[in-house]
């Protein structure tokens, strides 16, 4: 066999292009490092896209404006194991991070530093639980209150609707620590109200709202009262004698005062109706029944599922919750609202028209709708302004909206009743949770079996039909 050698120009040739070949495999290289490097100095809001159904991953406008404005520096401490962290949470806080330069966060494993938590009185939190941190102040999270769960379709589902409470606390407690001032809110007591709970003393708080007792009968209303939660008295409001409440009230109200108010139908208070019809609000006689069995709890038509406002309407008590968010107002009275100049009013929370007004409670026999009761739909809670004097007013219809045997299963109840607070005092630091899961798609029946038939039949005869043309189409050739 005849053997070939290389000549010395050819041996060149081969080094050149070896060498060339090299050089661009380690540029490639370069290129891609620093590819990688830049993309992962961008921050991750413009590299990364949230498309779950709930923007689970996406700070609301209220929480990125919070975080622009921060003018302190505000640290979060994840308490959780390495390898066991939550990658809602953990994503969470890097869009947290990412909108600004005042906000760090940090993972401590409980197991590597034992005594971390204590120094913020954090010593018996459950593991995935957060401490917020600015300057001196503290905010606990424990885990537990990063999920919500709602139970009011366990009747029909058999399952809790559960959401994510993240950014809701979160932004909540940083807008606590980073605020400033509070506002003060008081509870009038000695006429049988219900003392508010705990629950909603703590969501106040988190809104930087302080909360008080106030006896009218020996006290006046401060001149910070931002705001006067009237809860379900079991008793009227005094008009004369040693002490005026209502001349108090009315004074408070005619200086801007801000109230929020819920009553019993089964307890008159004809003062107190009286004040609130300056802002046209009044009683619907009976109480309310809803006919329909979706906006009720499973059995207990006294027990209403009501619809929200609508989204643009005046007032802002409902910005920032979630259409979905479920309140249930047990015993309800329907809120009349009349027109009524220098007012602007409206309802807050609606039954259907398929609900009325039991007018003989008392004395009925069945929830049944009967002779006399009053046609639907009805507001359950409303709104109103006094424009001249800017007093607003609250009414709900309801005497135990507030209650922690609810809350339990219904947590919607608190949201509303801390968006009311906040939306009074002029907060706007209000955010809702967000379902874990997308709302199944509905298909109606009649649509149901027109895919099955094109998916099961049409389609798979369509592809038999082509094939067969295409196999005799080629044998012709």
């Amino acid at each position: 066999m005849k053997k070939f050698k290389l000549t010395s120009s050819a041996n060149g040739k081969v080094f050149r292009s070896g060498l060339y070949s090299t050089a661009i495999l380690a540029a490639a290289i370069v290129l891609a490092v620093l590819v990688n490097l830049l993309a992962g100095a961008i921050p991750s809001k413009y590299t990364e896209f949230d498309l779950s159904a709930a923007k689970m991953y996406t700070l609301g406008d209220s929480s990125r404006q919070l975080m622009q404005s921060l003018d302190q520096d505000v640290t979060v401490y994840y308490l959780c194991e390495t390898g066991g962290e939550d990658a809602i949470v953990s994503k969470l806080l890097d869009h947290y991070a990412d909108e600004s330069s005042r906000f760090h966060w940090e993972q401590k494993d409980p197991t590597l530093y034992p005594a971390f938590a204590s120094q913020y009185g954090a010593e018996n939190v459950s593991t995935g639980s957060l401490i917020v941190v600015s300057g001196e102040n503290s905010v606990v999270l424990d885990a537990a209150e990063l999920y919500e769960y709602d139970y009011s379709d366990y009747y029909t589902t058999g399952s809790a609707n559960v959401t994510f409470a993240g950014e809701k606390q979160i932004s909540s407690a940083i807008y606590k620590l980073t605020s400033g001032a509070e506002s003060h809110a008081f509870y009038t007591t000695n006429h049988g109200e219900q003392a508010p709970t705990s629950s909603l003393t703590e969501a106040l708080e988190a809104q930087n709202i302080d909360l008080q007792p106030l006896d009218l009968l020996t006290g006046t209303i401060p001149e910070d009262c931002g705001l006067l939660i009237i809860n379900a008295p079991a008793s009227d409001f005094a008009s004369d004698g040693l002490v005026d409440e209502i001349a108090q009230l009315q004074a408070y109200l005619e200086n801007g005062g801000k109230v929020l108010l819920m009553t019993s139908a089964f307890v008159d208070t004809p003062n107190l109706d009286a004040v609130m019809t300056q802002f046209g609000l009044a009683r619907e006689p009976g109480i309310v029944v809803e006919g329909d069995a979706g906006h009720a709890l499973y059995g207990y038509p006294y027990s209403l599922f009501p619809d929200h406002a609508s989204d643009d309407d005046e007032s802002t008590v409902l910005d920032g919750v979630s259409q979905n968010t479920h309140v249930m107002l047990s015993v309800a009275q329907g809120i009349t609202i009349a027109e009524t100049d220098g007012v602007t009013a409206e309802s807050l929370l609606n039954t259907t028209g398929d609900a009325y007004s039991k007018l003989n409670y008392n004395e009925a026999a069945t929830t049944a709708k009967e002779s006399g009761d009053t046609d639907g739909p009805f507001a359950l809670a409303a709104w109103a302004r006094n424009e001249s004097a800017g007093s607003e007013v609250i009414w709900v219809g309801c005497p135990n909206v507030d209650s922690e045997q609810v809350y339990q299963s219904i947590p919607g109840n608190l949201t509303f009743l801390q968006s009311c607070a906040a939306a009074l005092v002029g907060q706007s630091m209000l955010i809702d949770t967000k379902a874990l899961e997308a709302a199944p798609i509905t298909v109606a029946a009649s649509t149901s079996m027109a895919l099955a038939m094109v998916f099961v039949f049409v389609l798979p005869a369509a592809v038999l039909i082509a094939g067969a043309v295409f196999v005799l189409l080629r044998r012709r050739r």
